[in-house]
């Protein structure tokens, strides 16, 4: 059984499709990652297994369970979701709000359990963050508020995890950093993660899998080395694209065009 199965998925905004027709599987315990250019339909593509779009048809499952037959409570049970700008309440510590992410367990009335604090202990310490538990959320880096938002959906404790660019912001170390720590997730905890990315070397080095979406569909999935290799990845960013290899990683280099005759070193 697939950890997420995206079945006949198009969302519909003002008679335009942003999505369409996209039918997609993945493995428990892998790391999925769409890439695409802007305007392909990535974040609504991830939005949708989160159940913030509405359907205009298909169907998302999530362990076999259907999304739009869950209540609210459950679908936070079952999918976590670090967007690309998160909304981060002023005046909280980064305990209260990585906290949050048990809300769905203990509801907005009743305290938080013994094992509901375990829970954020041991979250705090996997993302780095136990000495800034009583930190202002306002004084924190780019880099250690991702590291907290990644917390809180960590602290929902589900199987699956969608994000939306999570590294953006962040400098070379802190994007590095990020997703070493959400492949060690992926690898030590078996959780399945769904993810959005621009940048293709990251891509196609921490994912498994890739997805090139463009114009709303499916243009290509597969292993991550294939797509990034592939005919398909440079005609939708309609540009020319070279793989390096670098220590056993591909990275993705664009090359500038330069027949116009601007490029450094012409003469007239």
């Amino acid at each position: 059984m697939s950890a997420i199965s995206l079945r006949d998925l198009t969302v519909r905004v003002g008679g335009h499709d942003l999505v369409r027709h996209v039918s997609l599987d993945v493995t428990p315990g892998s790391w999925c990652t769409v890439i695409g250019p802007n305007g392909a339909g990535k974040t609504t593509l991830v939005e949708a297994v989160a159940g913030l779009r509405t359907l205009a048809s298909g169907q998302v499952t999530l362990d076999g369970a259907v999304l739009s037959g869950m209540s609210a409570r459950e679908r936070a049970r079952r999918v976590s979701l670090v967007p690309q700008h998160p909304v981060i309440p002023a005046g909280m510590s980064v305990h209260d709000y990585v906290a949050l992410g048990r809300t769905a367990y203990h509801g907005v009335l009743r305290a938080p359990s013994s094992g509901d604090r375990a829970v954020v202990e041991s979250v705090l310490e996997r993302v780095e963050l136990t000495s800034f538990r009583h930190r202002d959320v306002a004084t924190l880096s780019g880099g250690e508020r991702q590291r907290m938002v990644m917390g809180r959906a960590l602290a929902q404790s589900t199987m699956v995890m969608v994000l939306d660019e999570p590294t953006t912001g962040l400098d070379l170390r802190h994007q590095m950093t990020m997703l070493e720590m959400l492949r060690r997730e992926v690898d030590d905890c078996g959780l399945t993660v769904l993810a959005t990315l621009h940048d293709l070397t990251l891509a196609g080095q921490f994912a498994d899998r890739l997805v090139l979406l463009n114009q709303g569909e499916v243009v290509l999935e597969g292993p991550a080395s294939d797509v990034v290799r592939s005919e398909e990845l440079a005609k939708c960013y309609e540009m020319e694209l070279r793989v390096v290899e670098i220590n056993g990683n591909d990275v993705v280099v664009p090359v500038r065009d330069t027949r116009d005759g601007l490029a450094s070193g012409s003469t007239d």
